[in-house]
């Protein structure tokens, strides 16, 4: 008994349909990538631009650079009008010396925070913005038991610290100022209540 052969129209019909439904996949494939290339582009555009916003509400003027070697790499940097650029953050000297409870009010007014110091290239950047005949507010306080935190949370090295020779020397000073003795700056712990300067900080916006 001979089998019959499928008809020739047959297969070409089974083939048009496979190749539709491939690229049916295809398109719709595609259209979930574009999507998705979509929504990611806006949620990074967004977060530069919600950052700008939060700075707005606190300056009317930022001064930006262009950053990168090549044109591929570069990119704009931006830190409110009188605020130093280095590394990846702005820096603010507040004058303003009257006592407060909340140290850091002075520098979160600004949208910022008292600075953190984690090298001796960025104490020496900040140092050269100060008065040697003033002190200045630092992030970093003893919660207790001499276990000093700064004020971003992170962590507090004991090997990249720029203590003054004797210091910190009392148990009651809970509080960290910048200032000059002789020929060099360096930290010195103080009472909260003291009236001083303060360094502000906070992060560059990148374009």
């Amino acid at each position: 008994m001979m089998q019959e052969r499928p008809d020739q129209g047959q297969v070409v019909c089974w083939s048009l349909r496979l190749w539709m439904a491939a690229l049916i996949s295809i398109l719709l494939l595609s259209t979930c990538f574009i999507a998705s290339c979509v929504v990611t582009y806006q949620l990074m555009m967004d977060k530069p631009n919600r950052r700008l916003s939060e700075l707005h509400t606190y300056h009317s003027n930022l001064i930006c650079f262009s950053e990168g070697t090549m044109v591929s790499e570069k990119v704009w940097s931006c830190c409110p009008k009188d605020w130093k650029p280095f590394g990846s953050y702005c820096y603010f000297t507040s004058t303003d010396s009257r006592a407060s409870r909340n140290k850091s009010e002075k520098c979160s007014l600004r949208g910022a925070h008292l600075v953190v110091i984690h090298s001796q290239e960025e104490q020496d950047f900040i140092t050269r913005m100060l008065d040697t005949a003033a002190g200045y507010f630092i992030g970093l306080s003893d919660v207790g038991n001499s276990q000093w935190r700064w004020i971003d949370q992170t962590p507090y090295n004991d090997s990249a610290t720029f203590w003054h020779k004797g210091e910190p020397n009392n148990d009651y000073e809970k509080c960290v100022i910048l200032n000059y003795r002789k020929t060099m700056w360096g930290w010195n712990d103080i009472d909260c209540s003291d009236e001083e300067n303060s360094v502000c900080q906070m992060k560059k916006i990148y374009l």
